[in-house]
């Protein structure tokens, strides 16, 4: 699967089985959900599109180092196996190859911390058979090295850095799974922490979560969204980890419940947009105002996807880069299609 022409011989979107897709299908018209139940904001932001990827791809991890954006495995070139390693860079505005992922697969999850990328399990198959395999990317040197693996296999974790180490949230292995673990790359080892759990014993979803958006906010960990299973099942839960207590509290719900969105802390508010559902592809983008616990509509994105894992999106300046994804429910198509999302 290393494929070192970084060139725009692919076309804008494919199929995933079907060779014969190189547009999104006109039916994904009746699909698309770009509304909010939400107060429009006050500054609601906008869309710039960007360069395209190289390769079209869903599934994917999507990480930001050192000013650059690393769009790491999932699914490309009719495969659900792929390891291409795109890299953007944002002073040049060009994409190229890097050293291909090790294994071959998706739904990997990845962070950054300093000059380094470290990953963690992922799929061999199409969002099933979990692998335990773990990585670090060494920028400088371009080269991957295997790291402590994960004690359980799984894939579609949320991964995200709190104070130098690497917090590890949910995922699936056959079902959805509440564990939260953390690695400390110093060490190169996991500690458990405090599970994921629903805001009531009863509720459907007790915690068992996979496609959520993470991101920190004064020193604790929002877990939004996700869905148990399938998205078929998914939450609105906004749900934040203290480290100080190791535990779980909640707080005011995402106001359009979906699974697979991209998640990130900007400009002092939590921003979700993206997603799936069952015959839905979300466009819907809102914000979270950890102040006054309360969510806004922002602009919808211009067009709908899902299906980006790692961090979800990339941050560089005011920018909130968004490159690939399934521009579809499920995997069927993947996307070359870039943009970013700004206040500015």
């Amino acid at each position: 699967m290393n494929d070192t022409a970084a060139t725009n011989a692919d076309p804008l979107f494919s199929g995933l089985n079907d060779r014969s897709i190189t547009a999104i299908p006109a039916t994904v018209e009746k699909q698309r959900y770009m509304t909010s139940v939400a107060p429009k904001a006050a500054n609601p932001g906008r869309w710039v599109e960007q360069p395209r990827l190289p390769i079209p791809t869903g599934e994917h991890a999507v990480i930001e180092c050192q000013g650059n954006i690393h769009v790491i495995a999932g699914y490309a070139r009719h495969r659900f196996d792929a390891n291409f390693h795109q890299v953007f860079d944002s002073k040049s505005r060009t994409w190229s190859l890097k050293a291909p992922f090790p294994v071959l697969g998706n739904h990997v999850a990845g962070v950054s911390v300093g000059s380094k990328i470290y990953t963690f399990g992922g799929f061999i198959e199409q969002n099933r058979c979990p692998h335990s395999r773990c990585f670090v990317y060494d920028t400088a040197a371009d080269t991957w090295t295997p790291i402590a693996g994960l004690s359980r296999p799984r894939g579609a974790i949320s991964a995200i850095v709190l104070d130098g180490k690497i917090h590890l949230l949910g995922g699936r292995d056959v079902r959805s799974v509440e564990w939260h673990e953390v690695y400390d790359p110093a060490a190169n080892k996991y500690s458990d922490r405090a599970s994921m759990r629903g805001s009531t014993g009863t509720q459907p979803f007790v915690g068992q979560r996979d496609h959520m958006g993470v991101a920190v906010v004064d020193g604790k960990i929002h877990a939004i969204a996700g869905r148990m299973d399938s998205y078929d099942f998914n939450t609105s839960l906004n749900a934040v980890y203290d480290p100080q207590t190791d535990g779980w509290s909640f707080r005011a719900p995402l106001p359009t419940a979906r699974s697979g969105p991209s998640c990130v802390y900007i400009n002092g508010k939590i921003v979700v947009f993206g997603g799936e559902a069952t015959g839905r592809v979300f466009g819907t983008n809102e914000a979270y105002d950890p102040k006054s616990d309360t969510w806004e509509a922002l602009t919808p994105m211009a067009l709908p996807r899902h299906g980006l894992h790692g961090a979800t999106c990339a941050v560089i300046g005011n920018m909130v880069h968004v490159p690939g994804g399934g521009p579809v429910p499920g995997g069927s198509v993947q996307g070359a299609y870039h943009d970013a999302f700004t206040f500015g």
